[in-house]
């Protein structure tokens, strides 16, 4: 039900990069506003569109709060009260239990209410709300991964019988989607459900289940290093005289099959934060919001971690945070705070495997340019830990104790294979970066050795095949992951790594043997899969902050800029024509999403896009975001964005 409309989508993106194509008249908005009726049982709100009644709270919550505490049920919040102002009503104060709330709407645009409730406590309290809403519209009601005829309760929690990153609730009736979103999990101690009731007509988000206390616990072997555990509830928590904000969004668009409710949905995310100049960032950024997590993991001795929030790479992966994913999720986000708190979060055996030394040092460099506090001791461990595994410039990553396969865990690609003595291309651009961030922190490391390593990375280059292998040892193995390190580093330093014709050699090279789907990102020497591999993941699937970078880069060097923006546009048309989402891999055999959606890294993408086309003196609209508005159908209009299919 869901692919046909999709892959016709993902053909108009697809052919409208290389020609025009004649679309039917575009939409018009769907507007949807809050009511506040007055009722004996207190105010009631309903969300009409134009004079229709497109959902209203429950009968059992009038004003669509429910409140519960541990030793009760669910009770209604009831407001007696209101005072309007310009585009905000506010309902409240009322009293409930021992709480004082408020209850505050807000037109953010003509298709998106923001609903935050305010929650004010004399003294410590444990509890949970639940936000429902009853939909007088007929419709398939969906979450963000797909539809559902049964009652289905989704979780942003690793274990739960579904599992969502975007918590979102939608009907889509006919030619329009309604729909109700909650914010980060992280902003909600983790604690976010949305349940989907259509034998109900029901659509509810929950910032917690009421659940007595249950461990969740991620040891080795599933952890080659570390143990992480919490004891979880279904309860939120808050101190005497805190104060709590929720927030949670109603939101109406044209829709004319799942993918454009999808979109949609992103686009209310987006004008609610304000991350809305063009539907990629506005996907990018979203995935960063939905990966926050509040860094509620103890070590294995019952210790808590360090560090207010993480950024996780998928639900799937549970309570950790690579370096490299937090580095780019966090640069997505752009939040302070959250940056600053999730590097904070990094600790030593997160650094010493893969790129997560020179990653963090790059890091440092940041959070220092911006007045942020640098963790010395770690940026020194760090430092001496990379240069202790270095040999004339080349890094030579050790083994992991404890990873399944001692050859494994070198690479961001972790299950990729490398001999004990052998050097990675990808770990090598990082690690130049690495060094110029040494300098610019002030320790002890001189302009030679910067050449030196910098000498190595190019040296690593096969001039005979035409292209950057994926190791020194590895040679004929064509490796996409290899030119990402020099794409950050320009960003973030200015530096070129490679020469001009080693860049667009390996990009002329690529593009001649590349996929349908995009670059593998190990693959022979004429594009074809290594033996045993499947073309998804590692194993020659396609990783799009690969690709991208290396677009980037070779932009950096001298293709031209309608070349890039050209290349930019069409991977991403490949990356997101089955969901508007970036995912941790597709299928260079097919195309189709493999392994986490909304993945964490991609969110990098739209920093470095940024930076280069800063530097690079490249200003005004982005043409490749501009050219993916256009394919989706979304138009920016009042400093807003909406979709008009």
């Amino acid at each position: 039900m869901r692919q046909t409309p999709k892959l016709v989508l993902a053909g108009l993106l697809l052919n409208a990069l290389i020609g025009p194509v004649c679309l039917p008249a575009r939409a018009q908005a769907v507007d949807i506003r809050p009511v506040v009726r007055a009722t004996d049982s207190g105010l009631q709100v309903e969300y009409r569109s134009e004079e229709r009644l497109v959902a209203r709270a429950t009968l059992a919550a009038p004003a669509g709060v429910q409140l519960r505490l541990p030793d009760g049920d669910w009770t209604p919040v009831r407001f007696l009260s209101k005072s309007e102002k310009e585009d905000t009503i506010e309902l409240g104060p009322a009293n409930a239990g021992p709480f004082q709330l408020r209850w505050r709407l807000v037109q953010k645009t003509p298709s998106l209410v923001e609903r935050t409730l305010i929650v004010a406590s004399a003294t410590e309290q444990r509890f949970t709300l639940a936000f429902p809403l009853d939909l007088a519209v007929e419709g398939t009601y969906a979450a963000f991964s797909g539809p559902t005829t049964n009652r289905m309760l989704c979780d942003t929690v690793r274990g739960s019988a579904r599992t969502e990153t975007f918590p979102v609730g939608m009907v889509q009736a006919e030619q329009e989607v309604f729909g109700i979103i909650a914010d980060s999990p992280g902003l909600w101690e983790n604690r976010c459900q949305v349940l989907l009731d259509p034998p109900a007509r029901r659509l509810t988000v929950f910032t917690g289940d009421g659940r007595e206390p249950y461990p969740l616990v991620i040891k080795p072997p599933e952890d080659a290093r570390d143990t992480y555990q919490y004891e979880m509830d279904g309860w939120q928590s808050i101190g005497p005289g805190e104060t709590k904000h929720y927030t949670t969004w109603v939101f109406a668009s044209p829709a004319r099959h799942p993918y454009d409710a999808q979109v949609a949905a992103h686009l209310a995310v987006a004008n609610a934060k304000g991350w809305n100049g063009s539907a990629v960032e506005a996907i990018l950024r979203n995935t960063s919001l939905f990966l926050l997590r509040r860094n509620l993991a103890r070590d294995a001795d019952n210790l808590p971690r360090d560090g207010r929030y993480i950024f996780v790479s998928g639900p799937g992966y549970g309570w950790k945070q690579w370096v490299s994913d937090g580095f780019y999720t966090a640069l997505g986000l752009d939040d302070p705070e959250k940056t600053i708190e999730a590097n904070r979060a990094v600790f030593w055996t997160r650094l010493d495997y893969e790129d997560n030394a020179q990653y963090y040092l790059i890091w440092a460099v940041l959070m220092q340019r911006a007045g942020g506090t640098v963790n010395e001791p770690l940026v020194r461990r760090a430092y001496a830990f990379i240069r202790q595994h270095e040999k004339d410039g080349l890094y030579v990553p050790p083994s992991l104790p404890g990873s399944p396969n001692p050859k494994g865990w070198k690479t961001y690609h972790d299950v990729l294979l490398y001999d004990e003595d052998d050097v990675p291309a990808s770990n090598q651009g990082f690690h130049c970066g690495a060094l110029l961030a040494a300098k610019e922190l002030g320790l002890d490391i001189t302009d030679d050795d910067i050449a030196r390593a910098i000498a190595g990375y190019r040296s690593l280059f096969n001039t005979e095949r035409g292209f950057m292998p994926t190791s020194r040892q590895q040679r004929d193995t064509l490796g996409q992951d290899t030119l990402y390190g020099a794409t950050l580093t320009y960003a973030v330093f200015g530096a070129k790594l490679l020469t001009d014709a080693q860049v667009l050699t390996h990009h002329r090279t690529s593009e001649r043997v590349k996929t349908p789907y995009g670059l593998r990102v190990i693959s022979q020497a004429d594009g074809s899969l290594l033996p045993g591999h499947s073309g998804v993941y590692c194993y020659g699937g396609s990783w799009f902050l690969n690709d991208a970078a290396n677009y980037l880069l070779a932009g950096v060097h001298g293709l031209p800029a309608a070349d890039v923006d050209r290349l930019l546009a069409e991977r991403i048309a490949r990356e997101i024509a089955f969901t508007p989402a970036f995912n941790e891999s597709i299928s260079t055999v097919d195309g189709r999403p493999h392994g986490h959606i909304l993945y964490s890294w991609n969110s990098g993408y739209w920093w470095l896009r940024r930076e280069i086309r800063r530097r690079l003196g490249q200003m005004g609209d982005d043409p490749v975001e501009r050219a993916i508005d256009q394919r989706l159908g979304v138009i920016r209009e009042a400093g807003q964005l909406r979709l008009a299919p």
